[in-house]
């Protein structure tokens, strides 16, 4: 399967350049200085082409991002949103050899811990038939909103290749903060999808999240502050730079963009060891 990286290495989401052909992803990603990616598998499905053109850039897949997965009653099935289905976010996984695959749970109204805890063991049950992990992605308009909760959820599926996603955006906005991660087990968290927010949240945060994140370093967060913890927990997951920010990236383009989103990362990983 597809290469472990570790709490150093740099993730280039798909999403953050908006999708553009894999060409032009990889091209970005090896020139902003990152060692794996995360796809959209809508936009990237099981296509050996694909998976050729990564693996001759020496580029890791670490995550498929993301599988939908509906719990509680009254399933309309699926598509849901956007999103490729089911089988399909697993068959692109094996094809191209990612090591993980992330999840979002949806339901009309209230879903129950249980009822969270049997959707994500089902699905670490399909991610392990192809060798990789599973991880739900919490936020404040999810069925599970807040880091603590989250975690029990994931714990208590029993399988070992459940984790959390971890989106920086999502916490910053609540429910919980990143104080809560100091009592979570860092090997409980499988993906950081690291970026930077305004201090009072959009009045259309919905938008605001899809179209205008900050880059790391010039929002509101204390980032240092957040991967301190969330790393002396003992987290070793590598960061995803999930940024999506259509002006700049209109801007600077898709390269141009890549290496703000590196630079950045690395003063503050410089920072974060000093």
């Amino acid at each position: 399967m597809g290469v472990t990286l570790g709490s150093d290495d740099l993730v280039l989401s798909s999403g953050s350049l908006d999708n553009p052909p894999i060409e032009v992803l990889v091209e970005a990603a090896v020139l902003g200085g990152f060692t794996g990616l995360t796809l959209w598998p809508a936009v990237y499905p099981a296509d050996p082409a694909i998976g050729e053109r990564i693996r001759d850039a020496d580029l890791a897949v670490v995550d498929m991002d993301a599988v939908i997965v509906w719990v509680g009653p009254d399933d309309p099935g699926g598509p849901y949103y956007e999103e490729a289905p089911r089988e399909a976010v697993f068959e692109a996984a094996a094809a191209l050899g990612a090591t993980g695959v992330n999840s979002l749970l949806v339901c009309p109204g209230s879903a129950t811990k249980e009822q969270a805890v049997e959707a994500m063991a089902s699905l670490a049950d399909q991610a392990a038939e192809i060798g990789a992990d599973v991880y739900m992605e919490f936020s404040r308009n999810r069925p599970i909103p807040d880091p603590a909760t989250s975690a029990e959820v994931v714990a208590a599926t029993g399988r070992a290749n459940c984790g959390l996603t971890v989106d920086f955006w999502h916490v910053f906005y609540g429910p919980g903060d990143f104080a809560d991660f100091a009592a979570i087990p860092g090997y409980l968290i499988g993906a950081i999808q690291l970026n930077d927010a305004p201090a009072e949240p959009h009045e259309d945060l919905g938008w605001a999240t899809r179209y205008l994140r900050c880059v790391p370093g010039e929002g509101a967060m204390d980032l240092s502050g957040a991967l301190r913890t969330i790393r002396g927990a003992g987290c070793q997951a590598p960061l995803t730079l999930e940024v999506f920010d259509s002006g700049r990236l209109e801007a600077l383009g898709p390269v141009g963009f890549a290496r703000l989103l590196g630079d950045a990362t690395r003063r503050l990983l410089v920072e974060l060891d000093s």
